[in-house]
């Protein structure tokens, strides 16, 4: 009796396979096509997807996030403080009042008026500084006074007649009245002949002037040499040389005292300033004489607190320090 299943034989390993036996290589097979995307959707799985909110979104307390500004829950601490507007306002409505009457009885500007109400000045104080004010104005605008000493008469430091004869100085000079002969041929570097005790005239060049002394470069000089100012008599240009040593002569009986230069403050003449203002309102010749006997004359130009400046027949300018002057310059040449 035969059976209908086909017998399989089983492949030892110590035999070779057959060429119908061995796999053949994969040939490479057309691209499939596309499935429809319903064939698509119908192949691929379908997975569960979460069903989005409709309509108004609830609010969780316990999902939601606080703020980054400030914690979640009620606000704790103190209540707010809020200021008081109308209280302010009402208070300075009343201090407008008050200074604007102030000012209205007492005939003061109204800043003035809010500084005495605040406590930071007293109406006298204001009243002395208005009347100084007003003073201030009136030597300036009528008297003609200069604004500096106009302001030093008002403060009481300076009285008005000195302050009149200051101004009147300042027009005549070209440097300040404590500016002296020596700073003034500094500043304007100019050529000037200097008048020593003992030396004589001497031409150059002043190259730095200080408080006491100062260095002069004499003309031919390689470099300046330092001389004290109380050694100098008199400065001016050295083309009015010659008509200085026109206009000066010698005392011989102040010569005969045998005085010369001195730093001595307590030895040392000045004319008062009332008296060389008459010389130059009269404009009448006067005569300085000097500690070692030499004598000028010529017409009182200028004053300062140093010197003073005389004009010689010819026009001619010469600056004679104070410092240097004998006891009978000082009325002058006028006699007492």
């Amino acid at each position: 009796m035969s059976s209908d299943r086909p017998v399989v034989r089983r492949r030892r390993d110590n035999d070779a396979p057959t060429p119908q036996s061995q796999p053949q290589a994969a040939q490479p097979s057309a691209p499939r096509p596309a499935a429809a995307p319903a064939a698509r959707a119908q192949a691929e799985p379908r997975t569960a997807r979460p069903s989005a909110a409709v309509g108004r979104r609830a609010y969780d307390p316990h999902t939601e996030r606080p703020s980054a500004g400030r914690p979640a829950g009620p606000r704790t601490g103190a209540p707010r403080k809020f200021a008081p507007r109308a209280a302010a306002s009402q208070e300075k409505t009343n201090l407008r009042n008050q200074a604007q009457t102030l000012a209205k009885d007492k005939n003061i500007p109204l800043i003035h008026a809010y500084r005495i109400i605040k406590g930071q000045t007293t109406l006298n104080d204001v009243l002395k500084a208005m009347m100084r004010k007003e003073r201030f104005e009136q030597m300036v605008n009528r008297d003609g006074i200069d604004r500096e000493l106009a302001g030093q008469v008002a403060s009481g430091h300076l009285s008005k007649q000195r302050a009149l004869l200051l101004t009147r100085m300042r027009t005549l000079r070209k440097q300040k009245l404590h500016v002296d002969g020596i700073k003034a041929a500094e500043i304007e570097k100019a050529r000037v002949a200097l008048d020593f005790f003992g030396r004589g005239w001497v031409m150059g060049r002043i190259r730095s002037v200080r408080q006491y002394d100062f260095d002069f470069l004499e003309d031919n000089a390689e470099r300046p040499e330092r001389f004290f100012k109380h050694d100098v008599k008199s400065l001016c240009a050295p083309d009015d040389l010659p008509a200085v040593n026109t206009a000066s002569s010698r005392d011989t009986s102040v010569a005969t005292e045998g005085l010369a230069a001195t730093d001595d403050r307590a030895t040392r003449v000045r004319p008062d300033d009332e008296t060389l203002l008459r010389a130059i309102e009269s404009q009448r010749v006067v005569r300085l004489t000097m500690r070692d006997g030499e004598l000028f004359l010529g017409r009182l130009r200028s004053f300062g607190r140093w010197d003073a400046e005389l004009c010689l027949d010819g026009g001619e300018l010469l600056t004679v320090f104070f410092h240097g002057l004998h006891a009978a310059s000082k009325t002058l040449g006028y006699g007492p």
